[in-house]
């Protein structure tokens, strides 16, 4: 039907300008959360696209729904106050066409959440965690920032360089402090080096005409020594099972393996992502009658409500999942306690203008007598 389609049409149009923008106001904060962790040295700079790519699925989490439930309150809102509404109602459609029309889009949109769901979001988890985890086991020059001191992982030992440049670096001081070992504390100075990789997968750091004072100045011994060719290897390390079993998360988890683990806090994921699931639908037609406006009212009498009605469900969503995470709830009865409420106002709010409504409200109503 052409009217089925013109609403769908317009809706989706209006969805998508709206995801677009919602994905970039999340993506600048991810964006500058990231860089500043760059900054500190925290991230290495060559995986903040990465992880910017990666950290796309815990954005689509709660921009997916809310992008489907403004684009209904703003598409619908022009079609009430551009009375084409009216005139759809006037000519003889029926609100059944509008609800096909939105449960088309609720499909749709429902499949990317749960596809985001039920695979990509635990799968980049895991994979954000990995990278970051070897980038700090495995610290290399992408970490190291020029003309800045900084601590190695372990804090025996302060770096400098001057300038990096692809492979080659330039103004290289390192200070060794040795704690909790025999050695003696040791500053090694270069004017410039190199990085190479063996076959094996080594981190081979070459200083040229390298110096190297050792010792401290309360025992007054100092040994300077000079190289010509300063080699130091840096063997990879991986993450083992045990690491990896000790930084396990329940967001890395799928439904299944939530479903298994018997904590409060897999509960609380799992009906977290349940309810992120049932949002999509429930939101959508939700807003179907708060998005309806006079012409001569304006659109935010109802733009406000709806959006107040939207946040309150997400936070009490976001304050049951923070609680029962912790075991203070039983996040089974809470979760279908808010999720049952906004179904029932759902319904209430669709059927408030139906004709068996008006009937049971006019029955209602007093009696009103002629003056």
């Amino acid at each position: 039907m052409i009217i089925r389609r013109y609403i769908i049409k317009e809706t989706f149009k209006t969805q998508l300008a709206i995801l677009f923008i919602l994905f970039m106001i999340f993506f600048s904060q991810k964006l500058i959360r990231i860089l500043s962790s760059a900054v500190d040295g925290d991230v290495p700079s060559n995986l903040v696209m990465p992880l910017l790519l990666l950290g796309v699925s815990s954005m689509a989490q709660l921009i997916l729904p809310l992008s489907l439930f403004l684009g209904i309150l703003v598409a619908f809102g022009r079609f009430y106050t551009d009375s084409e509404m009216v005139a759809m109602y006037a000519c003889g459609v029926k609100k059944r066409i509008i609800y096909q029309a939105i449960l088309f889009l609720s499909i749709i949109t429902c499949s990317f959440t749960i596809a985001n769901l039920v695979w990509y979001s635990p799968w980049s988890s895991v994979q954000e965690e990995q990278l970051v985890e070897n980038a700090k086991l495995n610290p290399s020059l992408a970490g190291l920032l020029a003309g800045q001191f900084q601590k190695t992982q372990k804090g025996d030992s302060v770096i400098y360089i001057g300038k990096v440049e692809n492979n080659q670096i330039k103004q290289i001081f390192i200070a060794q402090t040795n704690p909790g070992t025999a050695a003696r504390p040791s500053v090694i100075l270069s004017n410039q080096g190199k990085v190479l990789h063996d076959a094996q997968g080594n981190q081979i750091i070459v200083l040229d005409n390298a110096n190297r004072y050792e010792g401290s100045a309360q025992l007054k011994d100092f040994r300077i020594s000079h190289f010509n060719n300063y080699q130091a290897i840096i063997k990879p390390k991986t993450l083992t099972s045990t690491d990896a079993q000790a930084n396990d998360k329940v967001d890395q988890m799928s439904f299944s393996e939530l479903r298994q683990v018997n904590t409060p806090k897999a509960k609380a994921e799992y009906y977290w992502r349940v309810s992120l699931i049932l949002s999509v639908p429930l939101m959508a037609f939700l807003v179907i009658p708060l998005s309806s406006s006079n012409p001569r009212q304006g659109r935010l009498n109802r733009i406000l409500p709806a959006i107040l009605l939207y946040l309150v469900y997400f936070l009490l969503e976001s304050s049951i999942k923070a609680h029962a995470s912790k075991g203070r709830l039983d996040p089974t009865f809470w979760f279908n306690l808010v999720n049952g409420f906004y179904f029932m106002l759902a319904v209430l709010f669709n059927v408030w203008d139906s004709i068996p409504m008006r009937k049971i409200r006019y029955r209602l109503t007093p009696a009103r007598t002629a003056s």
